[in-house]
């Protein structure tokens, strides 16, 4: 592509504006200014095309930005009718700026009249028209704009930018007409943006406990500079964000300052303690808390018991918690409950407790109730609910029970009626209930035999019965039915009454029982001139009688008798009391003498006559075991008489 001839420089001096034409163009020449350019191309070419050739030589396709650069370039450019491409393009319906992007201003549209119509009016067809063409040297309407298709051949409007690299230090090179301008970034300023805004660095202060460290990008103490703040491991800052210069020159931020790290305040936990050494200050960096559990609840929820507020201003680990122990799992009983509260957390933990229920019909069998221990273990052991049964009715004797169900089954309302065995008769209620309680309602009845009461023994005998008795008779255990009693008197005693009788039905002895007397002895006297001392006053056996005679005469006979088994007294005949023999001898003298003779012998039988009638006193018993020979000497009495 052959390159065009035509150029315009248009210059801005670096030091002012000038707003004519014609002094940009002179002080191009004389003065050493920034300057930019426009160009075309000698051949036509394509919009397409065209737009690549202006980059490739220059900088882009010239894009209008307002009317005066359209009337620069219209007095600029050759003086005949030319058609020119321009740097304005369809984009989605939309008229746009090449290389920017942007859509096209109101300011800076130049449209000739009827335009754009996208092909309307020649020959009235309509054809896609997305390229923009500019009218130089048109008589009608010089500068105007008009829509073509892209395909069309056209001249090629370019230009040169005058910004270079070095144009604008801190700051954006705006082109503008015929010349450009820097457009300072924030915090800059001067021609070139070469200046910077400046902080006071004296409003920069280090904090106690803590220091700060500067950055300067532009500068010490200038625009963009950071202070970054740091504090003393366990203090923080109370501002985390840097101080930093802004373009008003004042800091973004005031000086923070270094405060000591404060971790979470804690508290003791249910069922434990808690506590804490502070050396800085309350919950702060460098506080220990010990923690510790009541009994019956054990550390959770922390590796450790001892907790340390650390310079990130946490503690180096969680609280932990004292939780209740546990005590397994209660199940709920057969045939009842288990009651450990409404509370589904605490049921089996230390401290509950929880107590035990039969249903109806059951009783509770073991403790009613059991707490959790610190040991986790319940304080008894769990119940078990039994079915309420009346005891097994303990079956006497001859006693015959018949119940209402299986013995080992007595559950309440169940009955059980009783009888005996032949030979027996009831003692007690005939039936009883089994209660709610399990308890029967009358007492278990018990059987006694049928016989006589035991007889009365005799006083002084003895009975003997057969069947004999394995325990002593009593109203418990008479005599049965046919027992025959013996009756037998002791020695010296005589029966009177039946010598046995018999136990008949129902419960009778066929006679009543006999008595034994004891046996008499004939009663005894005094003998003439003497005395007798008996031990009884009745004569009876084993009763003994002493005798003993008056002064000066002598006993003649023994001395004790006793009243034997047979009624006899011992040793045969009554005792006498015998004269002194100088009596004797003076009645003999008196019979021999013829004077006193009668006198002698009226004395002697005065005493034959009275030992006569004491003789018929003293018979013996025709059973004694003792001879008479009292008969002779009564013979010889009655002899004298």
């Amino acid at each position: 592509m052959e390159l065009s001839f035509g150029l315009l420089q248009t210059c801005r001096p670096k030091t002012s504006w000038i707003s004519f034409i014609f002094l940009y163009s002179m002080l191009c020449m004389w003065t050493n200014v920034e300057c930019w350019s426009y160009f075309h191309s000698n051949n036509t070419m394509m919009w397409p095309q065209a737009r690549a050739w202006c980059r490739e030589h220059y900088t882009d396709m010239v894009a209008i930005q307002n009317q005066e650069e359209i009337g620069h370039l219209n007095s600029w450019l050759p003086r005949k009718r030319t058609y020119y491409w321009i740097g304005i393009r369809k984009v989605e319906n939309v008229w746009t700026w090449v290389g920017t992007g942007k859509a096209l201003t109101a300011e800076a549209t130049n449209w000739a009249k009827g335009e754009p119509n996208n092909g309307r009016g020649w020959r009235n067809k309509r054809v896609k028209e997305d390229c923009v063409e500019m009218y130089i040297k048109s008589d009608a309407q010089p500068g105007k704009w008009n829509d073509e298709r892209c395909g069309k051949l056209k001249t090629a409007l370019c230009y040169a930018a005058a910004c270079k690299n070095d144009s604008c230090r801190y700051g954006e090179c705006v082109e503008t007409i015929n010349s450009h301008e820097c457009a300072c970034f924030e915090g800059f300023y001067g021609e070139k943006c070469e200046q910077v805004v400046q902080c006071n660095m004296e409003e920069v202060t280090v904090p106690y406990k803590g220091s700060v460290n500067c950055t300067h990008k532009y500068g010490n103490f200038s625009y963009d500079s950071s202070c970054q703040y740091s504090c003393d491991e366990g203090y923080q800052l109370s501002a985390a964000r840097p101080l930093k210069c802004n373009a008003s020159q004042q800091w973004s931020e005031q000086p923070p300052s270094c405060e000591l790290v404060q971790c979470p305040v804690l508290s003791s936990p249910a069922g434990g303690s808690m506590k804490c050494s502070d050396p800085l200050g309350n919950s702060s960096y460098q506080s220990t808390c010990v923690f510790t559990c009541d009994e019956g609840h054990v550390l959770a929820g922390s590796p450790s018991n001892t907790l340390q507020c650390e310079a990130s201003g946490v503690w180096n680990a969680s609280q932990p918690l004292c939780l209740a122990v546990q005590c397994p799992s209660l199940q709920q009983l057969d045939n009842g409950l288990v009651n450990c509260g409404a509370d589904a957390d605490v049921m089996f933990s230390y401290g509950n407790t929880c107590s035990f229920s039969c249903g109806p019909g059951y009783h509770l069998v073991g403790p009613s109730t059991a707490a959790c221990t610190s040991a986790a273990v319940w304080s008894d052991r769990t119940p078990r609910c039994e079915a309420i049964t009346c005891q097994l009715p303990e079956v006497g004797a001859h006693l015959v029970t018949e119940c209402s169900r299986p013995l080992t089954k007595l559950r309440p309302n169940s009955t059980c009626s009783f009888s005996c065995e032949a030979g027996f008769e009831l003692q007690g209620a005939p039936s009883t209930q089994c209660s709610e309680g399990g308890l029967w309602s009358k007492a278990i009845p018990t059987c006694t035999a049928i016989g006589c009461p035991a007889p009365e023994v005799p006083t002084s005998g003895q009975i003997s019965c057969s069947p004999a008795l394995s325990s002593p008779a009593s109203a418990v255990t008479p005599h049965p039915l046919g027992t025959v009693c013996i009756f037998a008197c002791d020695e010296g005693h005589q029966l009177q009454g039946a010598l046995g009788m018999e136990c008949a039905n129902p419960g009778q002895w066929t006679s009543a029982p006999p008595n034994c007397t004891a046996v008499r002895c004939p009663l005894l006297e005094a003998p003439e001139h003497g005395n007798i001392s008996c031990s009884s006053s009745e004569p009876e056996f084993n009763s003994q009688c002493s005798f003993t005679c008056s002064q000066d005469y002598s006993l003649e006979g023994h001395e004790l008798l006793t009243c034997d088994r047979n009624g006899n007294w011992t040793s045969g005949q009554k005792p006498t009391c015998q004269a002194p023999p100088s009596a004797v001898a003076a009645i003999a003298s008196g019979v021999a003498t013829g004077g006193a003779l009668m006198s002698g012998l009226s004395l002697a039988v005065w005493i034959l006559k009275r030992m006569k009638q004491r003789a018929n006193k003293f018979e013996l018993n025709s059973n004694s075991d003792i001879e008479a020979p009292l008969q002779v000497y009564r013979n010889s009495i009655d002899s004298l008489i």
